[in-house]
């Protein structure tokens, strides 16, 4: 039986749990602190939702999906826009792991992606 995103999301820090790969990947790269947490919520859905295990493989819709997710959960416009601050300057220090077509995410291209999944 396929795992719920909140139960996958309290073995991200152990090993082999499901985010794990990704999350080393990122750790092993850091060179500045902050945002990990968001991050770990996100190398979690990766892996759960698509089995990804790279960050190279990452897009930008992963990420509003995840947030859609969030939203749907109950999460506050304010918590949303807070992750999408996170993942972006996790893609600012972290530029050289991501693919070179990943588009960094904004609060104006959440909404509007969002507004398309509606029609």
């Amino acid at each position: 039986m396929k795992k719920d995103y909140f139960d996958a999301l309290e073995e991200v820090y152990t090993e082999g749990g499901i985010g794990n790969t990704v999350m080393n990947e990122f750790y092993d790269n850091i060179v500045s602190g902050g945002s990990e947490r968001q991050f770990a919520r996100l190398a979690v859905y990766m892996e759960w939702k698509y089995g990804i295990k790279s960050i190279k493989q990452i897009k930008t819709e992963h990420i509003y999906e995840l947030l859609e997710l969030f939203r749907g959960e109950g999460y506050k416009d304010a918590t949303l826009k807070s992750y999408i601050s996170a993942f972006r300057q996790a893609y600012k220090w972290h530029r050289h792991l991501f693919s070179e077509y990943f588009e960094m995410p904004s609060n104006t291209g959440f909404e509007k992606w969002a507004e398309k999944r509606k029609v």
